[in-house]
C-alpha cells in the first residue's frame, strides 16, 4: 500500500472513529447534567469551527451526525424537562449543523419549528428560528420555502403579520413561488384576515410537509380552531334562545327542537360537548379526545359578527 492511499485509509478511520464516538460522549456529557443546577447541559463539541476540524473534509457526513443529534435533542422530552433550560443548546447544535452543510434545508426548515414553538413543545425562541431562516435565505435566496417558513414563523409565533406578508411578498416574486403565495400575504395585511391566514397555513403545512410531527402539530391547530367555531357558534343559539324565551335552555337540544339548529354538533372526536344551563358556555368535555391548543388572539367578537350577519337580526 502506497504512503497516499495509506493516509487516505487513515484519515476516514479517523473520521469514523469520531462520528461514532460523538453521540456516547455527548450522552454521557448529558447523563452528568440530569440534575437542575446553575450550569445548562454542555456540548463537548460546541461551535462551528471544532466540528470543522472534526470533519477532516468530511463536512456533510459530519452535518448528517449533527442534524441526527439535533432531532435526538429536541424529540427527548422526558430528559428536556430534566434540564435547566428544556432546549438550550438546540440552537448551536443547528448552527453547527448549517455551517458544515450550508445546503441541509431541512435543518433549517424544520430546525426553525423546534425553536420557534413554544415550551414544552420547543425551545420558544422564535427570535432564533428567524436568525436561522435568515441565514438559510441568504446561502439559497430563490428557496421560496424559506421565506414561507420566515413568514409563518412571524406569523403565528411572533404576531407581527407586516412581517409575515414582507417575507411572503419577497417569496411570491421567486419564479419557482407556487402562486397563492402572493394572496396569503395579502390575507395578512387585510382587516381581519388574521385567522384566514392561520388556517391556510396550517392546511398548507399538513399537505406539503414531508415530516408527521409537523403534520400532527398542523392538523391539531386546525382542529382546535373547529371547537373554537363549534363552541361559538353554539353559544350564539344559546343566546338566541335565552333572548326568544328568557331563559337558557336546558339542554343544547333544546335548540333543535325549536328549529334554531338541525342537529347539535360533536367535537372532532365525536365528544359531545358539554354545557353549562346556569350560564350558557359550551366546552369541551373531559372524555374527549381533541388536543386542544389555544390560539393566540382572540377572535370569537368577530367570529359572533360574523354569524349576526349570517343568520340576521333576533
Amino acid at each position: 500500500m502506497t504512503d497516499g492511499r495509506r493516509r487516505a485509509w487513515l484519515l476516514i478511520a479517523s473520521f469514523g472513529a469520531s462520528a461514532a464516538l460523538l453521540k456516547p460522549v455527548q450522552d454521557r456529557v448529558d447523563a452528568r447534567f440530569r440534575q437542575p443546577s446553575t450550569v445548562l447541559d454542555v456540548l463537548y463539541f460546541g461551535s462551528p469551527r471544532v466540528a470543522r476540524a472534526l470533519a477532516l473534509g468530511y463536512n456533510s457526513l459530519l452535518a448528517d451526525v449533527y442534524w441526527m443529534r439535533s432531532i435526538q435533542y429536541y424529540g427527548r422530552r422526558d430528559e428536556a424537562a430534566r434540564r435547566p433550560v428544556r432546549y438550550g443548546n438546540l440552537v448551536a447544535l443547528l448552527e453547527i449543523t448549517t455551517e458544515l452543510d450550508p445546503d441541509l434545508l431541512d435543518a433549517y426548515r424544520f430546525g426553525g419549528v423546534f425553536l420557534a414553538e413554544p415550551e414544552p413543545a420547543g425551545a420558544g425562541r422564535p427570535d432564533q428560528a428567524i436568525e436561522l431562516l435568515d441565514r438559510g435565505i441568504v446561502r439559497h435566496p430563490l428557496e421560496w420555502r424559506l421565506y414561507f417558513d420566515k413568514g409563518f414563523t412571524y406569523f403565528w409565533f411572533v404576531k407581527d403579520y407586516a412581517k409575515a406578508a414582507e417575507a411572503w411578498l419577497a417569496a411570491s416574486r421567486l419564479p419557482t413561488a407556487p402562486n397563492w403565495m402572493e394572496a396569503l400575504a395579502a390575507m395578512s395585511l387585510s382587516r381581519g384576515g388574521a385567522v384566514e391566514t392561520a388556517r391556510a397555513l396550517w392546511e398548507r403545512q399538513d399537505q406539503e410537509s414531508n415530516r408527521q410531527d409537523v403534520k400532527k402539530n398542523a392538523r391539531n391547530h386546525l382542529i382546535s380552531l373547529r371547537v373554537d367555531e363549534d363552541r361559538w357558534t353554539l353559544e350564539f343559539f344559546v343566546e338566541r334562545y335565552r333572548k326568544k324565551f328568557g331563559a337558557w335552555p336546558a339542554r343544547l337540544a333544546d335548540l333543535v327542537r325549536v328549529g334554531l339548529l338541525k342537529y347539535v354538533p360533536h367535537d372532532p372526536s365525536d365528544t359531545p360537548y358539554l354545557y353549562d344551563p346556569a350560564t350558557g358556555e359550551v366546552r369541551l368535555s373531559p372524555a374527549t379526545g381533541v388536543l386542544y391548543l389555544k390560539i393566540p388572539y382572540d377572535y370569537r367578537a368577530a367570529f359572533m359578527e360574523k354569524l349576526a350577519r349570517a343568520f340576521g337580526p333576533n
